[in-house]
């Protein structure tokens, strides 16, 4: 019974002939292995955008180092194991790239908290009279300010209309505005009510 092998003879006479010289024998590897290797790397790759970019790479090595290539070997081996030595160097410059970003971003939200001016005593007042409000007034406040949500999105969550919310916020800005002015007043300047 004949022995089956995964090396097609002619592996082995082709890539004699492309070790020549010889760009069709290359070639003609090529198109025999590329939906191999292709394969190989759709299954291994993180991103499908990896493959073509390294079935590519993968050929332009193999032609580049086709001396060390060892006739008598199997050449979809060979060219699974440069794949696989370009999919994990990519992987690993991806995952240091990534550290690299994450550093910078760190860095650059530190240089932006100490380079924030502090908070103006206006802003204080403010965030003071917020918290003072009634609960369901600091919910409005919360989302429309915090959550950035639009009037009508608002009025859908609260089960209210429209003009309610659009009344109630500019109550609460007259409020706030108030609230604001009486604790930026200097000591002693502040009104009394009537």
């Amino acid at each position: 019974m004949p022995q089956s092998s995964s090396i097609s003879p002619d592996d082995d006479q082709l890539s004699c002939a492309a070790q020549s010289g010889d760009a069709d024998a290359f070639a003609a590897l090529l198109d025999r292995h590329l939906p191999h290797v292709r394969t190989f790397l759709a299954l291994k790759a993180p991103v499908p955008q990896l493959v073509d970019e390294l079935a590519h790479d993968t050929f332009v090595f193999a032609y580049r180092h086709l001396d060390e290539f060892n006739p008598g070997t199997s050449f979809r081996a060979w060219l699974r194991a440069i794949a696989w030595n370009l999919l994990r160097a990519e992987i690993q410059r991806f995952a240091r790239e990534r550290v690299q970003l994450e550093r910078f971003a760190a860095w650059q939200l530190e240089e932006w908290s100490a380079a924030a001016p502090e908070p103006s005593a206006e802003a204080e007042h403010l965030l003071d009279c917020v918290r003072e409000l009634p609960e369901p007034l600091r919910q409005l406040v919360a989302l429309k300010y915090q959550e950035e949500r639009s009037g009508d999105e608002i009025a859908a969550h609260l089960n209210r209309s429209a003009l309610w919310v659009r009344v109630s916020l500019f109550r609460i800005r007259q409020l706030l505005r108030d609230c604001v002015g009486r604790k930026a007043a200097p000591a002693g300047t502040e009104t009394s009510p009537a």
